[in-house]
């Protein structure tokens, strides 16, 4: 059984300031707008961590957000409450099992040297499912590199509408999310946590470059940084992003038959890239518009 489980997760580490007219501004976290005669969505990417000194909010996303009938991010309050525990057990591998007999000793090896060099038990996955152990390693590496989950916007965002008393509608469920990493394949998992060992080498640098990316609003180095690893594992992708992307977009779809003004918030990744929910939006119908 792991012995360290971090509190809260959403499916992947992912990863998403200006004037107040309706035309693209450069050098700001992406924001998209669609409308029709009584139903208004803005769509924001957001990072599930920053350094706690990241300013990304400005008049355009402040009053989006502000004027909102409702938040729509991925979960909702009481379902980010319910993800920790979620996750842990279902990166629980059985009793008698181990993380070495499914990645094997050379993978096992790095994952242990990770865990010593974070101040962490060396045994501290050996039960845990290797998308599990990638997951959790990211997340420490983040933390130890600066990166708070305290300052995330999407926890920021739901703070802010409990304070305001703003409707918080979510996507997905934590058991959704979950099972979607219950449902890769051995390979599939094997590579998130290969995927998880190499970032660590580098990670300050590289998730400060991913950070610089998300505040400049530069979608092409935001879809290579955050997508790129993916793509080249076979399925991955589509479980991980694009067979949600085109769920969102359906769902989205639902919401613009109701009146009312809406403020979307989820991981920058599901924003970018050629089937995108911006992509599948318009593929349904509807045409987001970047304002910024």
């Amino acid at each position: 059984m792991p012995r360290y489980m971090p509190k809260q997760f959403t499916a992947l580490i992912l990863l998403a300031l200006c004037l107040l007219i309706p035309h693209r501004v450069l050098a700001a976290p992406a924001l998209w707008h669609l409308s029709d005669d009584d139903t208004s969505i803005h769509i924001f990417g957001t990072l599930h961590l920053l350094t706690s000194d990241a300013t990304w909010e400005n008049a355009a996303i402040s009053k989006a957000f502000l004027e909102s009938d409702a938040l729509i991010p991925e979960l909702d309050d009481q379902q980010l409450a319910k993800a920790g525990p979620i996750f842990a057990d279902a990166g629980r591998l059985p009793r008698a099992d181990h993380l070495r007999h499914h990645v094997g000793s050379g993978i096992y090896n790095d994952v242990v040297r990770l865990a010593r060099q974070y101040d962490m038990p060396a045994t501290a996955f050996d039960g845990a499912r290797p998308w599990f152990a990638g997951m959790s390693l990211t997340v420490v590496s983040l933390v130890k590199a600066g990166f708070d989950p305290a300052s995330g916007v999407d926890r920021n965002l739901i703070d802010r509408a409990i304070s305001l008393r703003k409707p918080i509608l979510g996507i997905e469920t934590a058991e959704q999310q979950a099972a979607i990493f219950t449902g890769l394949s051995a390979a599939q998992e094997k590579a998130l946590l290969v995927d998880a060992l190499k970032q660590s080498q580098n990670v300050q640098a590289e998730f400060a470059a991913l950070q610089a990316a998300w505040l400049k609003g530069d979608l092409t180095a935001l879809d290579t940084v955050l997508n790129g690893s993916i793509e080249t594992v076979d399925g991955l992708g589509e479980a991980l992003l694009y067979a949600r992307n085109r769920d969102w977009a359906h769902k989205l779809s639902l919401v613009m038959q109701r009146p009312g003004r809406y403020f979307v918030a989820v991981g920058s990744a599901h924003l970018v890239g050629d089937q995108s929910l911006i992509e599948e939006l318009t593929a349904v119908g509807y045409a987001p518009q970047r304002v910024q």
